[in-house]
């Protein structure tokens, strides 16, 4: 009846997931890194996740019991797969989205007691997740008694003597949880090998994680060579001066004068500065030695 522990620790969860692509990135990807070698250009991005991963760590508890005990069953082992769980969320690109604990009691015994066991162990396993590791996400609790219908799988896949009569009295709608036990104890070879195989496995808690961990793609694309920007020659402003060569780059206008200028060159120079000031272009003198 335990719930199978899922074995995200030997898939290296710390490890974000890398990946070459050289399809679009998508549409919450974040651009961590660019270079360029001739033209050939490699992107890196990282694609954030929150959720589509699932841990589950179990506590099991003695009999009547609520109070964990390290070394009770297979709780050393669990301890420390959760230990190496938590040690892992430090990791920046993995990222928790919920943490559930629920509690279970088995069947046997009284209903209402039971019910009350399942509680606090849930509660206990809470109190040593909050104290032990002080997660940041609110953790959820809930808990479960077992009825004796649960039992049907482990019964089935057991050696339990007289399994025939076990089942029947397991699956049977027709009495009650009470009965069923004093039934199950009637069979007092079949009633020790539960008592002491398959009940022991149903008390226990388990903490559950959703989580995700953050997708990093590598991107190469081919671009134009790059080629030196090339000066281009305007008209404007018109000047009718052949000693001054006007060039329209980016930054501005720049005007090319020769070193001694007459008076009516300065003049003409004076007007053309004053026509690329009032178009908003920034005029730079170039003095050719």
């Amino acid at each position: 009846m335990k719930k199978i522990l899922l074995s995200i620790l030997a898939l290296g969860i710390t490890a974000a997931v890398t990946a070459q692509s050289n399809q679009a990135p998508a549409a919450n990807a974040i651009l961590v890194s660019q270079t360029r070698d001739g033209n050939v250009v490699t992107s890196r991005y990282k694609i954030p996740h929150n959720s589509g991963r699932h841990a589950e760590f179990d506590v099991h508890y003695a009999i009547n019991k609520a109070n964990i005990t390290p070394a009770y069953s297979g709780n050393p082992q669990q301890i420390a797969d959760l230990k190496d769980f938590m040690a892992q969320t430090k990791d920046t690109t993995m990222h928790i989205s919920a943490i559930h604990i629920v509690g279970y009691a088995s069947p046997d015994g009284n209903a209402t007691q039971n019910d009350t066991l399942a509680a606090h162990r849930a509660q206990s396993l809470y109190h040593y997740a909050v104290n032990t590791y002080h997660p940041k996400q609110k953790i959820d609790t809930t808990h479960k008694t077992f009825k004796w219908s649960d039992c049907v799988a482990a019964v089935e896949q057991s050696a339990i003597p007289q399994k025939e009569q076990v089942l029947t009295i397991l699956k049977s709608t027709s009495h009650s949880e009470a009965q069923k036990e004093m039934a199950l104890r009637k069979l007092p070879e079949a009633w020790r090998y539960m008592t002491a195989n398959i009940l022991p496995q149903m008390r226990y808690a388990d903490i559950e994680f959703d989580y995700g961990v953050d997708e990093f793609v590598t991107r190469t694309t081919t671009v134009a060579a790059t080629e030196p920007a090339k000066p281009v020659q305007t008209s404007q402003p018109t000047n009718n001066n052949n000693n001054m060569v006007v060039v329209d780059e980016e930054m501005g206008i720049i005007i090319a004068t020769p070193r001694h200028e007459s008076a009516e060159e300065k003049r003409e120079e004076r007007k053309s500065r004053k026509e690329n000031k009032k178009q908003g272009k920034e005029v730079v003198e170039v003095v050719y030695w």
